[in-house]
């Protein structure tokens, strides 16, 4: 594990105790924005603004949680088009379905990181320079190691733009179901 994902550790035990999911994505997004830190995902902190994150467990879908960012497109994750960049898609997808996880996860259960497997990105229609739109996430299915995540980016006027199927694995203990 990294030294920003062992921080972000250290941060959710020390807190973790009366957290809504809300506060766990802010945290994430807080220790990821940080000084000093000059990771690829640096980035994303300062354009994505977190709206709703919630946690509505169901005896179907015990681990039913929901991301909602907003996002007003920068020009430097814009091609030369001047559309979001399909690497900024991916990243922005990357990041923001990784936090739904973090919104659920609890002592023992995906709570030491995970990481990609699996990442597949449909470009439906573009969002330009400076267009608002919003990253909506949902996680699917948590087992002990591996996972699902879907994605959504829509405008404005609810017309998606991009969507994503995000294929997670724990890392470390993640032993309750």
């Amino acid at each position: 594990m990294g030294s920003r994902a062992r921080i972000y550790a250290q941060k959710i035990l020390e807190k973790k105790e009366g957290m809504t999911p809300f506060e766990r994505v802010k945290l994430w997004f807080d220790v990821a924005g940080s000084e000093g830190y000059e990771g690829h995902d640096r980035t994303l902190p300062a354009h994505l603004s977190l709206v709703s994150a919630t946690l509505e467990p169901t005896p179907s879908n015990p681990h039913n949680s929901r991301t909602v960012f907003s996002l007003t497109v920068p020009k430097e994750l814009c091609n030369m088009s001047g559309n979001l960049h399909g690497g900024a898609v991916a990243l922005i997808f990357d990041i923001c379905t990784s936090t739904a996880i973090s919104a659920c996860s609890s002592d023992g259960f995906w709570d030491t990181g995970h990481v990609s497997r699996t990442l597949n990105c449909t470009y439906l229609r573009p969002a330009m320079e400076g267009q608002k739109v919003f990253v909506e996430s949902e996680v699917v299915h948590l087992g002990r190691r591996m996972g699902q995540v879907v994605g959504r980016i829509v405008d404005e006027k609810g017309k998606v733009c991009y969507t994503c199927e995000h294929g997670k694995a724990a890392v470390g203990g993640s032993a309750k179901i």
